[in-house]
């Protein structure tokens, strides 16, 4: 299958890759289909490609490269909903990053990952409900300030 990227340009994929997301993104509910290429062949960044809609290219990152201790509890529902088993490890989990024009200063959203199941192909963006995460995490260390004036100091 052939589709247009704005960002990213033809793209050329099996339609096997293809995530199907019944209820849409939050924000992007019409959009059902996407696509998901690694940035640079092995992550942790990835496109996030509408298939039907060239403008629409999400960038996001597998979580525990940023924030090993990341934990996220999914209800079961939802599980259900995307045909994942608890016992099973059949699912693959992404944060969408919001990339301003300093890409050090990129945050992720912890409070609604997307949750794919790798085996149907079917994903959601869970919005968890009690947790002390927020939508804009930074995902790089602040650097060290060291002090001026001197050598060692």
């Amino acid at each position: 299958m052939e589709i247009l990227s704005s960002l990213l340009g033809e793209l050329e994929f099996d339609e096997s890759f293809i995530i199907s997301f019944p209820q849409g993104i939050p924000a992007f509910e019409e959009e059902k289909k996407f696509v998901l290429l690694p940035m640079d062949g092995n992550g942790p960044f990835y496109y996030l490609q509408s298939v039907k809609n060239p403008d629409l290219c999400l960038l996001v990152a597998e979580p525990f490269t940023f924030f090993p201790d990341y934990e996220i509890d999914i209800n079961d529902e939802y599980l259900k909903t995307l045909g994942i088993k608890e016992e099973e490890q059949q699912m693959s989990i992404y944060l969408i990053l919001t990339v301003p024009e300093d890409f050090k200063m990129t945050t992720a959203n912890l409070i609604a990952p997307l949750v794919i199941n790798t085996d149907n192909r079917q994903g959601i963006q869970y919005i968890a409900a009690k947790t002390n995460y927020t939508t804009r995490h930074h995902i790089f260390r602040p650097e060290q300030k060291t002090a001026s004036g001197g050598e060692g100091r």
